[in-house]
């Protein structure tokens, strides 16, 4: 059941907190002065000047100022948003990510806390109590479940990828549910889309492997656009299956998609895909106020973080400007 509409008013001084918070992000010009840089150093150099400074220079580093960034971001909207439901939607992907770490660190004995993201509902610190003393009737159900299955699948197999299968399916499931609870038709297509993209990638790379039919069924996600049981009816022919999306936002996506089944750089592919999520993103940036501004921040805040992180692993790597803005999605 959808939750209790939010009226687009009482979004207004959040709305125009984030209009002015927008103004303070990187930026697509300072994205670009980053890309032309002549090396790592002068890169930073430019984040700097945004008040964006790592504790140095190295990779390591950076990583941490860009998750501090993401969090406290999170964190802020979290606090001043009516509807903290539309954060948790986005939030709910970093307690899926702590679920994976904490599974396989427990399954081999080792700590990898410092994988760990403060991004999610749940701190770090308490969803790895919750976990290592069993109390994961603590969490929301459908997390809890996933948690439970994945562990179980991993012990008897030994398969970290089955076990990723539970917590993915139940990752699209609660951001679906969650999608429902705050009751706007923006956020539920905003998922909606996002388990498309999943699939069409679950598609497109599993044919390319050459995996079979109970392969890629185990693989696909309820609650995108394009139903499952379309796709499951089309599995025998890779461009029929495919060409589900081809009338979607994802039309691009799936023509390229089409394209690189039985060979060929992904890069392009998966750019498309992406693009098609900040097209739709777009949208948001349109609005006055309402849950959309704050929908297109949070999203704009994980599309900068990106880049800069594809910018920087170019720079680090001595890749070429232009190979490395190949890789960029629209929107930023």
């Amino acid at each position: 059941m959808a939750g209790k509409k939010i009226k687009d008013t009482e979004y207004l001084y959040l709305s125009a907190y984030v209009h002015a918070k927008e103004n303070s992000m990187i930026g697509a010009e300072r994205i670009e002065r980053m890309l032309a840089s002549r090396s790592p150093e002068e890169a930073i150099k430019v984040l700097e000047e945004a008040g964006w400074s790592p504790e140095d220079k190295s990779p390591d580093s950076l990583e941490k100022l860009l998750s501090q960034k993401r969090d406290e971001a999170f964190a802020d909207m979290g606090k001043l948003a009516p509807n903290v439901g539309v954060v948790d939607m986005f939030r709910i992907r970093y307690d899926y990510h702590n679920a994976k770490v904490l599974i396989k660190s427990s399954a081999t004995g080792t700590n990898a806390s410092e994988l760990l993201s403060g991004a999610g509902r749940f701190s770090p610190e308490a969803l790895k109590a919750i976990f290592v003393e069993g109390r994961l009737s603590a969490l929301p159900k459908t997390f809890a479940d996933a948690i439970a299955e994945a562990n179980d699948t991993l012990a008897r197999t030994g398969d970290p990828q089955l076990a990723d299968f539970a917590l993915d399916k139940a990752y699209y499931k609660e951001s679906i549910e969650a999608a429902k609870a705050v009751g706007s038709d923006f956020l539920m297509g905003y998922a909606r889309l996002s388990v498309d993209c999943v699939n069409l990638r679950s598609l497109v790379r599993s044919f390319r492997m050459k995996k079979d039919e109970s392969f890629i069924k185990r693989c696909l996600i309820e609650g995108g656009n394009v139903k499952c049981n379309y796709i499951d009816a089309s599995l025998a022919s890779p461009e029929a299956a495919i060409d589900l999306y081809s009338s979607t936002a994802l039309a691009s996506a799936a023509a390229e998609g089409k394209n690189i089944v039985n060979g060929g750089k992904l890069t392009e592919f998966e750019r498309l895909c992406d693009n098609a999520l900040n097209i739709y993103i777009a949208d948001a940036k349109l609005s006055a106020f309402g849950e959309k501004p704050l929908i297109g921040y949070l999203c704009a805040v994980e599309a900068e973080i990106k880049a800069i992180r594809i910018v920087m692993a170019g720079q680090y790597a001595g890749i070429p400007a232009d190979t490395t803005r190949k890789r960029l999605r629209e929107g930023l």
